[in-house]
């Protein structure tokens, strides 16, 4: 049963002539969950080649593939920058008012939030939990007598990995936090899901990072917020855009004094934007069976 710290190692296996670096790791069985680029990924052996694109004094530039059983299931591009030397930069950014700068989206504060129930088919929801706001669940609520906005569905969750003391936050959870946001059919109303279940795979994820991790001291290690809107385009296809911020405190720890303006000192950690494909869950166990899990 090992946390996410520990499912997401891998191993050095070798250099390739082109200067491709390899690596092995095991998609483990407790956390993979839905994951879906190219093709569904499935529990077992997996192999990462990280190929150097560009290398520069700002920007690096790194391709990555996942293969598994001989297949390509991932692509990813990696552009690492360095904070410093852009913030450093003679042509310096334009900063608004503080009147005008964006608060945490969240309302309620983690120490006060209500933990809700792991979703039925996480095998890892003993590694992490999570409370919903509840203003953003009346918002929703005024598009069944409203209609339908510009918004779409808005989210907002806290969730809390359950790791060592010791082990911090990295950029290699991220992309875990981005997809654990609430897909759409959890949220609409009774008569609308009629107790159907569907998944909701990623067909694609771009994420930026705004700040650099570890977060410093103030604010609490395992725990981030996650916001989100949601637009559904046509045919089960929907796009998510999601920001992903620090939190003042441990959710799920003991009450504590709450400063008002904690809403002020927090920091976005990353933004994101997600294509992703509503389908009924068959077909991902289907395809995996048959080895024939392309989108």
């Amino acid at each position: 049963m090992a946390p996410l710290s520990d499912a997401i190692n891998t191993t050095f296996k070798e250099s390739l002539e082109d200067g491709t670096q390899v690596y092995e790791c095991t998609a483990d069985p407790q956390w993979a969950f839905g994951v879906q680029f190219l093709r569904a990924t499935t529990p077992g052996p997996m192999e990462i080649r990280i190929a150097t694109v560009r290398a520069g004094k700002q920007f690096t530039n790194l391709a990555v593939e996942v293969h598994q059983k001989n297949s390509l299931n991932i692509t990813v591009q990696l552009i690492f920058s360095n904070f410093e030397s852009i913030s450093e930069s003679p042509v310096g950014g334009v900063s608004l008012p503080a009147s005008h700068v964006s608060l945490h989206p969240l309302v309620v504060h983690p120490s006060k939030a209500k933990l809700a129930p792991p979703h039925w088919a996480q095998k890892f929801s003993m590694h992490y939990i999570h409370a919903h706001d509840p203003y953003f669940e009346e918002k929703n609520k005024l598009l069944e007598t409203e209609g339908r906005n510009a918004d779409g569905l808005m989210l907002g969750t806290w969730i809390r990995l359950i790791e060592a003391e010791d082990v911090k936050m990295s950029p290699t959870y991220i992309p875990f936090v981005v997809d654990m946001i609430q897909i759409p059919w959890a949220i609409l109303p009774e008569e609308h899901t009629k107790g159907r279940i569907f998944w909701n795979p990623s067909l694609t994820i771009t994420i930026e990072f705004k700040c650099r991790l570890p977060l410093p001291p103030d604010c609490a290690s395992h725990t981030l917020a996650i916001f989100s809107r949601k637009r559904h385009l046509k045919d089960g296809i929907w796009n998510d855009s999601t920001e992903i911020w620090s939190a003042p405190a441990e959710l799920g720890d003991e009450p504590v004094e709450t400063d008002e303006k904690w809403r002020e000192k927090m920091v976005c950690v990353a933004v994101a934007s997600q294509v992703a494909f509503m389908a009924p869950p068959d077909i991902n166990l289907r395809y995996a069976k048959e080895d024939k899990s392309r989108m």
